[in-house]
C-alpha cells in the first residue's frame, strides 16, 4: 500500500463517516446499524456506543464486524472494512477518544467519558475495500 493510496483511504472514511454503518453478526443473523465513528491515522476506526447495547453483546460473542463508509460528495468515494472488534472500557482510552468524534458525546453521555454507559469498539481492519470515484474497487490490506 502506498501512502498516497492510505492517505486516501483515511479521508474517504473520514469524510463518510457520519454516513458508515456497523455490521455485526447476531448468530447467523447480520445486523446492520447506522454509527459515526472517528478512523486514525493508523487506519484504526473507533466507535463510541453504550456499554448496555445490543452491538457489544454481539462482538463479544463474534468479534468479526465490517464498516462501510460513503463520502457524501457524490463523488463515488466508499470504502469498507473488514476486521475484527475489540470492546475497550479503559477510563484512560475512553478519555483521549472524547473529543476525536464529529459529534458531542455529552448529548448520549451526560456524565461525560466516566460514564458507565459509554464505550469504544476499536475495530482493526484486516482488509479495505475502496474506490474513489468511478470504476472497480481497489483492495487494501493494512
Amino acid at each position: 500500500m502506498t501512502k498516497p493510496e492510505r492517505t486516501t483511504v483515511i479521508e474517504i472514511m473520514n469524510a463518510g463517516a457520519g454516513r458508515a454503518h456497523l455490521a455485526t453478526c447476531d448468530g447467523d443473523q447480520p445486523m446492520v446499524r447506522a454509527v459515526a465513528p472517528h478512523v486514525g491515522d493508523d487506519l484504526t476506526i473507533w466507535v463510541a456506543t453504550f456499554a448496555s447495547s445490543r452491538k457489544v453483546s454481539q462482538i463479544g460473542a463474534n468479534p468479526k464486524v465490517s464498516v462501510a463508509f460513503l463520502d457524501p460528495s457524490g463523488d463515488v468515494r466508499t470504502a469498507t472494512a473488514i476486521g475484527d472488534a475489540t470492546i475497550v472500557d479503559d477510563p484512560d482510552e475512553r478519555k483521549r477518544r472524547w473529543g476525536l468524534f464529529g459529534y458531542d458525546l455529552s448529548g448520549f453521555f451526560p456524565e461525560g467519558p466516566d460514564s458507565k454507559e459509554y464505550c469504544l469498539l476499536k475495530i482493526a481492519p484486516r482488509k479495505i475495500e475502496w474506490r474513489d470515484g468511478p470504476g472497480a474497487l481497489d483492495v487494501l490490506e493494512p
